[in-house]
């Protein structure tokens, strides 16, 4: 019975000290967010902007990702958006990306040469948003 006890002392010891370094090493949570939005509204875009500085306000380093599809394609056309500086200044300062998707470009003839600077083109707006999400990505839908 003693030696049991001495045991229990032993494994008590051990789980503190482990418990301890993983609480010194703990790294603060690196968060990940993947925006969906597919209103052409500019006010529910302009707003979801917003939202997304005020995150990255409260949560320097975040990675964020729009993706834009269906009407909100149009988000991302040089001569068609009016938000271009504030994405412009949440890319260039934040690090934000904006996707936009082939699939919507093709359905609305849109070309690579008529999108904004700061976006990339994703092939399914559908299917990049799918894939953040099986990698742990956060889920917000934007705007309707």
């Amino acid at each position: 019975m003693h030696s049991n006890y001495n045991m229990k002392k032993i494994i008590l010891l051990a789980s503190f000290i482990t418990g301890s370094f993983s609480v010194i090493n703990a790294q603060p949570k690196q968060h990940r967010i993947v925006f969906e939005i597919t209103t052409p509204d500019t006010a529910q875009q302009r707003t979801m902007l917003r939202q997304i500085g005020n995150v990255v306000k409260d949560a320097p380093g975040i990675t964020i990702e729009v993706v834009c599809h269906g009407p909100a394609i149009f988000m991302l056309v040089k001569d068609k958006t009016v938000l271009l500086p504030v994405m412009d200044d949440l890319k260039n300062k934040q690090g934000i990306s904006f996707a936009a998707c082939a699939n919507s470009m093709r359905k609305n003839n849109i070309v690579s040469s008529q999108l904004v600077p700061v976006a990339t083109i994703v092939p399914n707006g559908v299917m990049e948003v799918v894939s953040k999400q099986e990698d742990g990505w956060s889920y917000i839908k934007a705007g309707e």
